[in-house]
């Protein structure tokens, strides 16, 4: 994430290393679209005050005070969502070559989840996410996800 966030500044930054606004701002506009485009515009999409929630009092932002900003947890609100969509981007074509607890398709990709409680039920990223359980196993335990085998 660090190396993805460095790289976003680099193409919205002036050769003195100070984030130019106009650009950062154009950056949230194409990147909040994507939370618009699957209904989460509410919560996580453009609006004019999207810019200073991020950088409230600072006039000048350095590479690092924007590392800060965008990695503290939590981030600003309207980027809550971009450290998931990168790690989504990362998964997307990893394997997993276990059985699915659900739908019990032979292997997984992208996402896997381990249920801490019930022994070896795993869930592939669909099943999971539409909130799939099956036996023993309810949708109030805990599981970890996985984005390695």
């Amino acid at each position: 994430v660090l190396c993805f966030l460095t790289d976003i500044f680099s193409q919205i930054s002036d050769a003195e290393g100070l984030l130019l606004f106009p650009k950062f701002d154009q950056f949230l506009r194409e990147a909040l679209r994507l939370p618009t485009a699957v209904f989460e515009g509410p919560s996580f999409g453009y609006s004019e005050h999207s810019l200073r929630s991020c950088f409230p009092q600072q006039k000048k932002v350095m590479l690092n005070m924007f590392l800060d900003t965008l990695m503290a947890d939590p981030p600003p609100q309207c980027l809550v969502w971009l450290p998931l969509m990168h790690r989504l981007a990362h998964v997307e074509n990893v394997f997993h070559p276990v059985e699915c607890s659900f739908c019990h398709c032979e292997s997984m990709m992208g996402f896997r989840y381990r249920c801490q409680q019930c022994h070896n039920y795993q869930l592939c990223q669909s099943c999971f996410w539409r909130g799939h359980a099956s036996g023993p196993h309810s949708n109030q335990h805990q599981m970890k996800e996985h984005s390695s085998w």
